[in-house]
């Protein structure tokens, strides 16, 4: 990481926050029951433990700061403290703690994420009141978090973390797949404002589409809110049980079917992969139009198939109602028909998840750390999140809405 030099950086320059915008941040983060719990480890009875130390406020302006400047670890965060008064006095220090003192205290506020949680729910309600319909359309993904640890290694440091795979066509990538390793954030954003709403952690090899449920209640159990109408995802997470998990959420469910590797086909050739009707020659009809009571009118393509008109006799239907059942099999059929023009607008906004991720990644540090350990990486990845969300806030407090998604500022 390349250094900024202290005037270069008081100003706010090469895409850092400036000192007044990351005071308005850290004023957004409501931490008063987190320093009040953090306290109470102070204290035996009703005496103090040992001597006073830092202040706890000022530990944990300086911890959510390394995500606002993209620090990386503890020992460039004490360095950046030295050479910065304006930093120091910002965080309130009048003497700089040494750099294993901010990782003592980073162990110990691992042990209290459900309050850092909590603050992640209160900032997220605060911004649904100035954006209204936050949380109508969610988009839901997940992406890895490296763990700091060599898996090679004889001894390995990080036993919790696991091995996963993706398709990728990167030159270094074996076979087609490229191999990481570590652990899995699973997300759930607001797909029009690109707003993250909810995530947690897991290993790395666990499989996306199970996840699913789970990341629905949780979203539920903090926000009473929370009622989507439309969930996006890709083919991933396509299977029955997320598509009625969804409906159960009284949501319509957009994903994609997965190609089927015994031919493509569904229900032995009956309807494509993205459940239009064939024909007996095994072509797929062409959408024309629905009618409440009669369902959706197919027709053969104007070539038809081999079996159209076959010697005089006329074995192919041009046209076809089909009134699906579609609460009874909506993974086949869905409550929208895809391919038609508001699914496909819906399924474009997929993406925004997948900016929320690189804008965590590349403004608020989710790739830049030291830790091991699913507790300090679970951690890690909501003041990530948290610091999303505040810097939201704040641009939002201060009239750029524009900005709402930019992590960093902009050249």
């Amino acid at each position: 990481m390349a250094y900024v030099h202290s005037k270069t950086f008081a100003r706010g320059s090469q895409g850092s926050p400036g000192i007044a915008e990351m005071r308005g941040i850290l004023a957004e983060a409501d931490t008063a029951a987190l320093i009040e719990r953090l306290d109470l480890y102070r204290w035996v009875g009703t005496r103090y433990r040992g001597r006073r130390g830092f202040g706890l406020e000022s530990m944990l302006r300086a911890t959510i700061l390394s995500y606002l400047l993209k620090v990386p670890c503890t020992a460039e965060l004490t360095r950046r403290l030295q050479d910065q008064r304006k930093l120091r006095k910002l965080c309130g220090f009048k003497e700089l703690p040494h750099r294993t003192t901010f990782s003592r205290f980073f162990g110990r506020l691992a042990r209290h994420k459900d309050l850092v949680e909590n603050c992640i729910v209160d900032a997220t309600n605060r911004l649904r009141e100035h954006l209204p319909g936050l949380g109508s359309t969610v988009a839901v993904d997940s992406t890895v978090v490296r763990s700091y640890s060599n898996p090679r290694r004889r001894v390995v440091s990080d036993q919790e973390a696991s091995w996963t795979a993706k398709t990728s066509s990167r030159p270094n990538a074996s076979n087609g797949k490229e191999w990481s390793w570590g652990y899995k954030l699973h997300a759930l954003a607001d797909a029009a404002y690109g707003i993250p709403l909810w995530g947690f952690l897991t290993t790395a090899k666990v499989n996306d589409s199970p996840e699913l449920p789970r990341l629905l209640d949780q979203v539920k159990e903090r926000y009473d809110w929370f009622a989507p109408e439309h969930v996006v995802a890709d083919k991933g997470y396509d299977s029955q049980r997320n598509h009625r998990e969804i409906m159960k959420h009284g949501a319509i469910p957009v994903i994609p079917i997965r190609k089927n590797p015994k031919g493509n086909k569904l229900q032995d050739g009956l309807y494509t992969d993205e459940g239009a009707p064939t024909c007996i020659g095994q072509v797929p009809m062409e959408y024309v139009k629905s009618d409440p009571k009669k369902g959706d009118l197919y027709r053969c393509p104007p070539g038809g198939c081999h079996l159209k008109d076959r010697k005089g006799v006329r074995h192919c239907q041009d046209e076809v109602w089909e009134k699906y059942d579609r609460e009874d099999n909506p993974r086949l059929f869905g409550l929208l028909r895809r391919g038609s023009e508001l699914w496909n607008q819906l399924y474009s906004l997929r993406m925004s998840v997948e900016r929320v991720f690189k804008s965590m990644k590349q403004g608020r540090r989710l790739e830049a750390h030291c830790l091991r350990g699913q507790d300090k990486i679970g951690l890690h990845a909501a003041l990530s999140l948290l610091t999303f969300l505040c810097t939201a806030l704040h641009r939002i407090h201060t009239g750029q809405r524009a900005l709402l998604r930019w992590q960093t500022r902009r050249a």
